[in-house]
């Protein structure tokens, strides 16, 4: 086994917004964001496949065909939302906007799947879904917008390393 090389220094914040490079070479782990748009058209790509897989297995029944179909129309626009958020400056106002959609699209789909599963299991585990599924919702809500300033001063400090030799 080689040595990996290892970047020094990580960002949370880097954008992933690089276009594909067809080089032919594997992708290196000390540049994570390096092939992003290439994973992100895969990633479509395999979502539009599964998703009109579910429509054709499902044809008969319009709610699950409305239900592939607003889930998969939710998460395009998910992926969107993410990839303005991450080519905003960080101190722009539309990026609050931005995260506010990000937040809503993602409850949205919490509770789209939510309702989906929890319409399948007996009362008790429908009630354990739904209490997930608020925990979520809110625990998203609080670290989007009430603990978000000092989330973001936590990443931005260097963290210390003892050396253990």
């Amino acid at each position: 086994m080689g040595d990996l090389p290892v970047r020094s220094k990580a960002s949370l914040y880097e954008p992933l917004d690089r276009p594909c490079q067809g080089t032919g070479e594997p992708s290196r782990a000390s540049d994570p964001g390096k092939d992003s748009s290439c994973t992100s058209a895969f990633a479509v790509i395999i979502l539009a496949g599964n998703s009109v897989a579910a429509i054709y297995h499902s044809w008969r029944d319009p709610w699950s065909v409305a239900f592939v179909l607003a889930a998969f129309l939710i998460l395009l626009s998910l992926f969107y939302a993410l990839r303005l958020f991450e080519r905003l400056p960080r101190g722009s106002s539309r990026r609050v906007h931005v995260k506010a959609g990000v937040w809503v699209l993602t409850t949205a789909l919490t509770i789209m799947f939510s309702y989906r599963v929890a319409a399948l299991m007996p009362l008790p585990v429908a009630v354990v879904i739904w209490t997930m599924a608020g925990s979520t919702i809110i625990a998203g809500f609080y670290m989007f917008f009430v603990s978000h300033n000092e989330i973001e001063a936590t990443a931005e400090r260097p963290s210390k390393v003892s050396d253990m030799a």
